[in-house]
């Protein structure tokens, strides 16, 4: 059986997984608490884009919960994790397409000046996190997922800003709804990294 990184260094492995695990707490905080915001302004303000970015930011949370649970246990148990998370990125995906068609079919203009504020805020949430995260992407699947969610909440933010713009310029939800299917499809390229890195680890470790 090959050897669990984790097992090399215990000093210094301790000292970054005590980091880790302060970092991560924050980041699960301030995702919760974005994740409260969105859902609220995204069901008052009709935005896919927004109920799609705050299905991200609870996807967010609970990756950090888990990554906190796994973090200093074996590596095939968080190898397991990232699979698991992976997998919720991907029903999010899907929730986020079926916000979309029903918003379709209700033909709801979102309310641009929401999207916008709600998405400025959400940005620098995200941004805080990523940097926060940065330096620990590279230990394992765990810690590069959570680090991915970040990065890829950061783009999603951006994105919504845009449609807002957009939004605003044509009086339709179109661009709403379009930002609503690149942040499905920003998870779903996402989680199928996460379930290729965490699978190549689960073989590494037999």
């Amino acid at each position: 059986m090959q050897h669990d990184a984790h097992d090399c260094c215990p000093a210094d492995l301790k000292a970054d997984t005590s980091r880790d695990k302060r970092i991560l707490r924050l980041v699960l905080v301030l995702n919760f608490a974005m994740f409260v915001l969105e859902i609220w302004q995204g069901l008052m303000a009709d935005s896919t884009a927004l109920l799609a970015d705050s299905m991200d930011f609870l996807s967010d949370a609970f990756s950090y919960g888990i990554t906190l649970y796994v973090i200093d246990r074996h590596l095939h148990t968080r190898a397991k994790a990232s699979l698991l998370k992976a997998a919720l990125m991907l029903i999010l995906a899907v929730f986020a397409l079926a916000q979309g068609i029903e918003h379709i079919s209700r033909g709801a203009v979102p309310a641009y000046a929401v999207m916008g504020w709600v998405s400025v805020l959400a940005l620098a949430v995200n941004v805080i996190s990523a940097v926060l995260l940065f330096g620990s992407r590279g230990r394992d699947s765990n810690m590069r997922s959570v680090w991915l969610c970040s990065r890829n909440d950061a783009l999603n933010n951006i994105a919504v800003l845009l449609a807002a713009g957009c939004v605003y310029v044509t009086g339709t939800l179109w661009p709403d709804l379009l930002v609503a299917l690149f942040i499905a499809g920003l998870e779903s390229a996402s989680a199928v990294r996460i379930i290729a890195q965490a699978r190549k680890e689960l073989r590494d470790d037999q």
